[in-house]
């Protein structure tokens, strides 16, 4: 039992990860009064780093804690690139308080220095997508509504990762200073989360 299970797990991660490797890059809000821009990426291959250098895009948060496997290693083809944050988030675990914080922080110094900034996860679709309609709620004005939405029409195998849009209805209630109005286990954390390095 525990063989053919491994080998289901094993074989549907095998596909998650080729159904998601096409980079999924998207534009979440550019300034082109300063510079600013955000993007949204999946999985990164040496060419969509090297896009990531044309695009001016200088630094990344990775989601999915593997830059070693791509931005470092790949570094020739986006030299200017440096990755801010690298630790593994996973989507059956809320964001916290601490991470938000240091996120937003990440977010105005970016926004004052006219920087071009990603977010990345896997797919770009699940992690990328809760971090990417939390921007959106806080800085763009957008409802949950509207950020699942876009995380929907963004995202790939969305039905899979259901929880995630009760994430994002517990964090349009921590930006709006309200009650988390979800179950307990999709809500905003209190716990510290290590983001050093944003």
């Amino acid at each position: 039992m525990k063989i053919v299970w491994f080998f289901s797990l094993f074989t549907l991660t095998s596909c998650a990860t080729l159904f998601c490797s096409s980079g999924n890059l998207h534009v979440v809000e550019e300034d082109k009064g300063n510079g600013f821009a955000l993007y949204r990426s999946g999985w990164p291959d040496e060419e969509l780093i090297a896009e990531y250098c044309k695009l001016g895009i200088s630094e990344i948060m990775v989601l999915s804690g593997n830059a070693s496997m791509m931005e470092e290693r790949l570094k020739s083809a986006c030299p200017t690139l440096k990755v801010v944050y690298n630790q593994a988030q996973s989507t059956d675990t809320p964001l916290d308080r601490d991470f938000l914080e240091e996120f937003d922080r990440f977010i105005l110094k970016s926004k004052q220095a006219g920087k071009r900034v990603a977010i990345r996860c896997d797919c770009g679709s699940h992690r990328t997508g809760r971090l990417a309609a939390y921007y959106q709620m806080k800085y763009q004005g957008m409802s949950a509504t509207e950020a699942k939405a876009v995380m929907t029409e963004k995202g790939k195998w969305m039905s899979l990762f259901s929880n995630i849009y009760e994430q994002v209805d517990a964090l349009s209630d921590y930006i709006h200073g309200k009650n988390c109005s979800t179950k307990e286990l999709n809500c905003v954390r209190t716990n510290t989360h290590s983001a050093d390095g944003i």
